[in-house]
């Protein structure tokens, strides 16, 4: 039987490729739970320069990174979530203003191990929220076996331990 033709043009509607371009909306997070008396932490000075050193270089490696703004929570413990940035950042990713968070190490994150793992294994998955921790070398869009890596677990369990190791 010999072959038709196909019409380039039908062709083309039914190979159209459509192409979605990501715009990572960053927020950068930061805490510290002891206030040093200062306006600024020491620490949250350091933590923000890190950070943004981070991510200015994002912003040259990739196209589509928007910088939301800063959320600190300075002289907050991280054993619970009852910090007013924290909860400020947490209304921004459900509401889809944030779906990329900054972080320089677990810790600041949180040092409850169940809480920590909730939101990086299971809140940020589920929302589609990139998350990079840069002590870890965590980037769950880079590098997505980086978040399930025995590093992150255990980081959090001994984030959990310091706690009740210092009080």
């Amino acid at each position: 039987m010999p072959r038709r033709k196909q019409n380039p043009q039908s062709l083309k509607q039914t190979v159209s490729t459509a192409i979605t371009k990501i715009v990572w909306r960053v927020a950068i997070y930061i805490r510290l739970s002891k206030d040093d008396g200062n306006d600024e932490s020491y620490s949250v000075k350091n933590q923000r320069e890190r950070l943004n050193d981070t991510l200015e270089q994002l912003m040259l490696d990739e196209d589509g990174i928007e910088f939301v703004g800063y959320y600190i929570d300075d002289g907050f413990t991280g054993v619970d979530s009852d910090r007013d940035d924290f909860q400020r950042l947490l209304t921004d990713i459900h509401n889809g203003k944030v779906n990329c968070v900054l972080v320089k190490d677990l810790s600041r994150l949180s040092r409850n191990y169940t809480d920590a793992g909730n939101l990086i294994e299971n809140l940020f998955v589920r929302l589609n929220v990139r998350f990079i921790s840069l002590a870890e070398g965590v980037d769950s869009y880079r590098n997505p076996d980086s978040v399930s890596n025995i590093i992150v677990p255990i980081t959090n369990v001994m984030n959990d331990q310091y706690c009740y190791q210092t009080s």
